[in-house]
């Protein structure tokens, strides 16, 4: 692929909607089997008693995203993130309570101490470290366009042109990329929005790109008809968990940096990547800036 420049950005999935309601919850211990979900509180620490039902951790996640979690045949969770989640379960002690929800009641339970995090393929950026607490970085990756693959118009990245129309997930960080890619190539794509995943639209023709990390672009071709990977862009994306700007919140990012750090080092996290991804995306591309 020809590059006409040089980009390179943290990016995150950014939405700080109203609260609109949340679904199902998994825990650990359940394998992944649907509860209702509670509000109940824990401290980061456990109660005064040590009480270790107290030491869990609320992670918040749709359960949309191919290879990173998702909701299997089974209707279990399964991907990249939920396996890292359960691996520092097991480290730490802490139970871990993965509630299934809408991508935009996340954030405001987040904030609002009702989630300790969100896990699902987050990025960090300059906005949202000014806004919540991230753990060590887990992965990362550079983002790539699909297209489908009986566009003859789209047949390498030097074919994009002004005017073709990119999807955009709303409450997302999305528009960050389009930018990135128009300064890039000296165009002008055209954003078409969706309120969620909007892949199917670009495999039947009725939207040019779909713009999501090299992860995500590896499954998405395996899982969906009629899509091919255009290319790689020069952007990078970082991935760590949130939590909020509390005392427990800033407890719970050390803990489970601790974590990641530890299976970093003993190869736990290359493993998973590997797994999931046939790519090892636990280390920070060697070019990077």
């Amino acid at each position: 692929m020809k590059m006409r420049g040089r980009i390179l950005g943290i990016l995150l999935c950014v939405a700080l909607t109203a609260l609109v309601g949340c679904g199902a919850k998994e825990t650990a211990e359940s394998g992944g089997e649907a509860k209702e979900e509670t509000a109940a509180e824990e401290s980061a620490g456990g109660s005064d008693d040590g009480s270790e039902s107290d030491k869990v951790i609320r992670i918040g996640c749709e359960a949309t995203t191919p290879g990173w979690i998702q909701t299997g045949d089974d209707g279990n969770l399964t991907g990249y993130d939920f396996d890292v989640w359960q691996e520092i379960g097991k480290r730490t002690g802490y139970e871990i309570d993965y509630q299934v929800m809408d991508w935009d009641a996340m954030w405001p339970m987040l904030e609002s101490d009702r989630l300790d995090s969100v896990g699902e393929q987050i990025s960090v950026t300059e906005e949202r470290e000014k806004k919540y607490t991230f753990s060590a970085p887990y992965a990362y990756n550079v983002y790539c366009l699909l297209a489908a693959k009986d566009n003859d118009k789209l047949k390498t990245m030097d074919d994009l042109e002004t005017g073709m129309t990119i999807s955009c997930e709303t409450n997302t960080s999305d528009e960050i990329i389009v930018n990135a890619i128009n300064k890039e190539y000296g165009i002008e794509l055209k954003p078409t929005y969706y309120d969620g995943m909007s892949v199917q639209d670009v495999a039947l023709g009725r939207c040019d790109l779909w713009p999501r990390a090299e992860t995500s672009c590896n499954t998405t071709v395996k899982e969906v008809d009629n899509l091919k990977i255009l290319g790689k862009t020069n952007i990078l994306e970082t991935n760590a968990y949130p939590f909020a700007k509390t005392e427990r919140g800033e407890e719970l990012a050390k803990v489970v940096s601790g974590a990641l750090d530890e299976m970093r080092e003993d190869g736990t996290l290359k493993a998973l990547s590997e797994k999931w991804f046939d790519i090892d995306i636990s280390e920070k591309p060697a070019d990077a800036q």
